[in-house]
């Protein structure tokens, strides 16, 4: 069945860069579905173009759904990485 070939998870470009913070962007490589995580990944630049992983499990998708999941994660992302500059 066709349904079958589709990741579990995926999210457009649009609806990745609409939750990131200004200044930031998609990297290298695509984002993409890792299965041996199950989580979809993306890599992203900061203003300072430092590269960051942003992982959204799949298992916060089917808990609050795929967007809030992406949101989360991006919130999560960016206290990591505030923290890691203290």
């Amino acid at each position: 069945m066709a349904t079958d070939l589709l990741p579990p998870l995926s999210y457009i470009e649009i609806e990745l860069e609409s939750y990131l913070p200004a200044g930031w962007t998609l990297g290298q490589p695509e984002p993409h579905w890792q299965d041996d995580k199950g989580a979809f990944h993306a890599r992203v630049l900061d203003g300072s173009f430092l590269a960051w992983d942003l992982w959204i499990p799949k298992e916060e998708a089917d808990k609050h759904g795929r967007i809030e999941a992406l949101r989360r994660a991006v919130d999560k992302l960016d206290r990591m990485r505030f923290k890691s500059f203290l």
